[in-house]
């Protein structure tokens, strides 16, 4: 007899396949954007309903969430409310059906992750880390099969350039995968202890390297880079100057684009990355000019400043019509900011945006703290990392996007009360912690 917690934690593993499938076939005439986007959150909303039918059989009701749960609600209820804003404001991209896809999709992950550790909290030995790990080893696992298939993604792909079909988009494959791997900096370790293991998780991290590289997005390998070297020399110690230093990645980078252009320019880089051009690299593919109309609104216009302008806010104040026509795209309404927080500041505001920065304080301070304790979770110190940093220089931290779905469960471990874990944990090495 299958119990209920095996059979949450079975659908939640297969969430994340069902997600890549709803990424691909939202680009399918016969499915549509509305419908590819509802099946991706599907998995995920059978465990709520699941959970709210067993409470109703049960009869009872306990509260196993504390004020972290409260703070991730708010976060995500801003982004939800501006869809409806966006809908509102009548933006060209929202109809009522593609709303609800939208904001399911940006909800239940988290919640469906939450419940995930209310079922497992009383389960000696719960690994969220490794069980997080397998649900991205479930959807790379599709992803190059897919690849092997000859398919490739269908809302963008470059010839000659690794394209996992099921995802959204070509860079979301190197942020996902850049993650994994820096996960799996942490867990590979007791080489002389377990040989096999450490080799089979070295291949991974290599092919996931190979792919990355293939990939060719400049920006999440430099961030990438950046957070594998710090992860070696432990300099993640310093995880207070890495966070309020991430706060800034914006304008370091547009202020020392000439170093990065020369960094790159370097042989080990040229051979690595391949397109190193001065004006694309020192612009970051044109992605300056559309951070700049957001500084300009910001500072001279003002509009929605407190609490935003709703969903695809750029295109009702029209910041990136100049773009548009600079990149031949006709009108501006497909284009975001190519920065999930310039998409959170402009379309959820200023408190939008300081949700989004209370969520990422507590988690860094919670992983800061496993990893000082080497706790079994410590590897999700090395990828939240990079979620920190890359979220203000490009959109997957955005929306439905797999940056902002991997923040939001990341924080679930920390949206459950301590004392309603009964539950032994376990170190890095295996062992049972006090």
């Amino acid at each position: 007899m299958i119990s209920k917690r095996k059979l949450v934690n079975a659908l939640f593993l297969a969430g994340f396949p069902v997600y890549g499938l709803g990424t691909y076939l939202m680009f399918e005439p016969a499915v549509g954007w509305s419908l590819g986007l509802l099946l991706a959150s599907a998995p995920f909303t059978a465990i709520i309903v699941f959970h709210l039918v067993d409470l109703m059989y049960r009869g009872r009701f306990s509260s196993h969430v504390g004020p972290v749960f409260w703070l991730c609600c708010a976060g995500i209820l801003s982004f939800d409310l501006s869809v409806l804003l966006g809908l509102h404001y009548r933006s060209p991209v929202l109809i009522p059906a593609n709303a609800v896809a939208i904001i399911l999709q940006c909800t239940t992950p988290y919640l469906a992750a939450v419940i995930v550790q209310v079922y497992n909290r009383d389960e000696d030995g719960f690994d969220w880390s490794a069980m997080l790990l397998k649900c991205l080893f479930a959807l790379i696992a599709i992803n190059v099969l897919g690849m092997g298939a000859g398919m490739h993604n269908k809302l963008h792909s470059f010839e000659g350039r690794a394209s996992f079909p099921f995802v959204l988009g070509i860079y979301e494959s190197a942020h996902l995968l850049a993650f994994v791997n820096l996960v799996l900096l942490f867990h590979m370790r007791d080489i002389a202890r377990r040989p096999v293991r450490f080799a089979l998780m070295l291949a991974f991290y290599l092919m996931n390297l190979a792919i990355i590289m293939s990939v060719n997005s400049r920006l999440s390998f430099m961030v990438f880079f950046v957070m594998t070297v710090l992860v070696l020399v432990r300099a993640v110690k310093a995880f207070r100057g890495l966070y309020w230093t991430s706060l800034f990645t914006m304008p370091i980078m547009v202020s020392f684009a000439l170093l990065i252009y020369a960094i790159l320019s370097l042989p080990f880089f040229i051979a690595v990355l391949s397109r190193v051009d001065k004006k694309d690299v020192t612009t970051y593919n044109g992605r300056t000019y559309i951070w700049e109309s957001a500084w300009d609104w910001a500072t001279t216009d003002g509009r929605g400043l407190l609490f935003g302008n709703g969903y695809n806010g750029q295109y009702r104040l029209r910041l990136l019509d100049f773009v548009a026509k600079l990149w031949g795209e006709g009108d501006s309404y497909n284009l975001h900011m190519h920065s999930a927080f310039l998409e959170f500041f402009v379309n959820q505001g200023i408190v939008g945006i300081i949700l989004m920065y209370l969520i990422y304080w507590t988690a860094t301070k919670h992983y800061h703290g496993h990893y000082q304790q080497g706790t079994s979770m410590a590897p999700l110190y090395g990828g939240l990392l990079y979620l920190l940093f890359v979220w203000q220089i490009d959109i997957t931290g955005y929306g439905y996007y797999i940056g902002f779905m991997l923040l939001f469960m990341v924080m679930a471990p920390l949206s459950i009360k301590a004392s309603s874990i009964t539950g032994k944990r376990t170190d890095l090495a295996g062992r049972w912690l006090p």
